[in-house]
């Protein structure tokens, strides 16, 4: 493990990585290779606290290639970030999944009615500048507020909601239309391989 193939924990040390090759046959001699897998299309799962288990950060990597062409937080196979990458494999757009006030910074989370308000968001679509500042730029909302707190993760029925533009403007009509204008993909379907470098959403 080193700084170009891995994450550093919480000590200081580089966690433990988990390859999969759903896109590839691999060779068995590679077990007595290990640098022979980046020579194959191949996902990365690395655990996000060191003690392991199904929270993880996950990417995808093309072969001979250290840079990421997409990356997830998963819980499981619950997606709750995305992130669309740029061809140097920096996040240039992210999706954040679960129920958080509309107007929320991308890591903030209310499970609490009132503090929900209105019409709470379900998805949202933040553009990332070069320095990192975030902009949101689209969500799916809730068409009314919560009577009871939901859990955060509790998926909505499609027509509870708007697609739209933060200013509470509805932009889509489907969420099938919001998906793909904004390239979410909560079945991760692109640590499958079938992700390419971001060229911004088509969004306002």
């Amino acid at each position: 493990m080193s700084a170009a193939n891995s994450i550093k924990s919480e000590t200081g040390d580089f966690k433990p990585a988990r390859y999969s090759f759903p896109d590839a046959a691999v060779p068995q001699s590679v077990l007595s290779h290990m640098s022979a897998i980046y020579h194959y299309d191949r996902r990365r799962d690395v655990p996000i606290v060191s003690s392991g288990g199904d929270w993880v950060i996950a990417e995808y990597f093309r072969a001979g290639s250290h840079v990421p062409v997409s990356r997830f937080q998963l819980l499981g196979k619950q997606v709750q970030r995305q992130e669309l990458l740029d061809g140097s494999g920096k996040a240039v757009e992210v999706i954040v999944v679960g129920w958080a006030p509309r107007t929320a910074n991308d890591d903030e989370q209310a499970t609490d009615p009132s503090a929900l308000g209105d019409h709470p968001a379900w998805i949202r679509v933040f553009k990332v500048t070069p320095s990192g500042k975030k902009t949101l730029v689209a969500l799916a909302s809730r068409k009314t507020r919560f009577s009871v707190a939901p859990d955060t993760y509790d998926a909505p029925r499609d027509d509870e909601l708007v697609f739209g533009l933060p200013n509470g403007q509805s932009k889509w009509r489907t969420k099938a239309e919001f998906f793909k204008a904004c390239r979410i993909d909560l079945d991760a379907r692109s640590l499958a391989g079938a992700s390419r470098p971001a060229k911004g959403l088509r969004t306002p």
